[in-house]
């Protein structure tokens, strides 16, 4: 667009001088520039004028030009006005020139009477000198006309083209202030939203390594309850039952050993619940026998309490992973297992435990319902859409650099999570301040 508008720039400066060279010329010429048609009297009058100024030249130059070419003064004069009056104003100076000098200078003098040939031969030659000079004079009046007009045009048109350079201009100068105004709004805008993408990154990163923070106090708060309930309230049902069992053997009456029994049955069913909840809220085999005593544990009493039918494989060469990455792994079995039972309407499932050359891998798949296709879309995406318990999973993952993956379909749901064998420095120093 630059270098379009330098371009037009170069034409009209050119076109500019010509015009400037055309016009000085003009202004030199001017005194001979042809006189418009609407000056009837200024014509006229010049023409009376020159044919006037004809004579007296004639009287001047009389002794020298003597009886030879007594009209060629009026020649100049015709010629004069033919160009600068027109043809009628140059006709009537003709004929006055002609009458003063054939009055005054032709013998006999001061007569227009003809008496020798060469007057009238004289005479023949003033008509046609005088009618070439106002025919020629006459088409140099009308090139005149037309060069003015297209010099008239020509400044119109560099005039035009001035002003239209000046707008072109003042638009492109307002252009580059907009373009430099809108690019000063852009780039300010575009600092605000890299400011606020790197606050919400760390808002998010500081968000995630609360929820790990929150999950490992919720698994060792699960720890300590577990604990408490098997350590405290648990013998103390244990306490409660062999004092029933020494009261029942003390005791006497039927009633009252009907009562004792129930008593007992109570008994057993609190302690049993109670060891069931506290296995379930952190089980001590996952502590004093490692994540493949656990997780047959729990598969069996899952199977036996919800019914479905799961088959569980576990690899024969399997070393005990870290701790944290058993804990991930049982919290995902856990998490895994239950939404089969709450939402797959599952009659089966089978449960995966291996380790590769680099990770260990557990994967739980089932015959259900599976998961709509969009859940899984947004879960891959950012980590949604599919409830707390798969987001809380994903987050305990990604902080041991592992990876989890769900696939499904109509007839069933696959979930898969790979844990790196060895725990990233960076994760071990997370965990460390976490358990501190």
């Amino acid at each position: 667009m630059k270098d379009s508008l330098m371009k037009d720039v170069s034409d009209t400066a050119d076109g500019k001088a010509a015009v400037s060279e055309r016009h000085q010329a003009f202004n030199k010429l001017k005194l001979f520039s042809p006189i418009g048609r609407e000056f009837v009297v200024e014509r006229y009058g010049i023409a009376l004028a020159t044919a006037a100024l004809a004579i007296v030249l004639r009287w001047i130059f009389d002794p020298l030009l003597g009886h030879v070419a007594f009209y060629v003064t009026v020649y100049v004069a015709v010629a004069f006005c033919s160009v600068v009056c027109g043809y009628a104003p140059a006709i009537v100076s003709a004929i006055v020139g002609f009458v003063g000098t054939f009055y005054f200078f032709v013998d006999p003098r001061h007569s227009l009477s003809p008496t020798r040939p060469s007057e009238i031969h004289g005479v023949v030659g003033w008509f046609f000198v005088c009618a070439v000079l106002i025919v020629l004079g006459e088409n140099h009046r009308k090139q005149q006309f037309r060069l003015r007009q297209s010099i008239a045009a020509m400044t119109s048109e560099a005039s035009e083209r001035k002003r239209a350079e000046a707008a072109l201009q003042q638009a492109h100068d307002e252009l580059e202030d907009r373009v430099a105004e809108r690019t000063g709004q852009l780039t300010l805008t575009l600092s605000s939203l890299e400011r606020e993408v790197m606050e919400r990154k760390r808002a998010e990163e500081q968000l995630r390594q609360l929820s790990v923070r929150l999950m490992t106090l919720q698994d060792e708060e699960r720890r300590h309850i577990a604990r408490d309930l098997h350590d405290t309230t648990g013998q103390t049902l244990a306490a409660m039952k062999m004092t029933a069992a020494l009261i029942q053997r003390t005791a006497a009456g039927a009633e009252m050993q009907r009562l004792l029994d129930d008593l007992n049955a109570l008994t057993d069913e609190a302690v049993q619940e109670i060891r069931t909840t506290s296995y379930l809220l952190h089980p001590p085999l996952l502590d004093e026998a490692g994540i493949m005593s656990a997780v047959q544990w729990f598969v069996e009493g899952f199977s036996k309490r919800s019914g479905i039918q799961v088959h569980c494989e576990i690899a024969e060469n399997l070393q005990r992973p870290p701790r944290n990455h058993e804990l991930v792994l049982f919290r995902v079995l856990q998490e895994s297992l239950t939404n089969v039972h709450r939402h797959s309407g599952a009659s089966a499932a089978t449960v995966r435990l291996n380790v590769t050359a680099d990770h260990f891998v557990l994967e739980i798949a089932d015959n259900g319902t599976g998961i709509p296709e969009e859940s899984i879309k947004r879960f891959h995406e950012d980590g949604h859409g599919t409830g707390v318990g798969l987001v809380g999973m994903r987050e305990r993952v990604n902080e041991l650099g592992g990876r989890i993956e769900i696939q499904s379909n109509p007839a069933g749901t696959t979930v898969s999570v790979a844990l790196p064998a060895a725990t990233p420095k960076t994760q071990r120093a997370t965990l460390g301040s976490s358990a501190a």
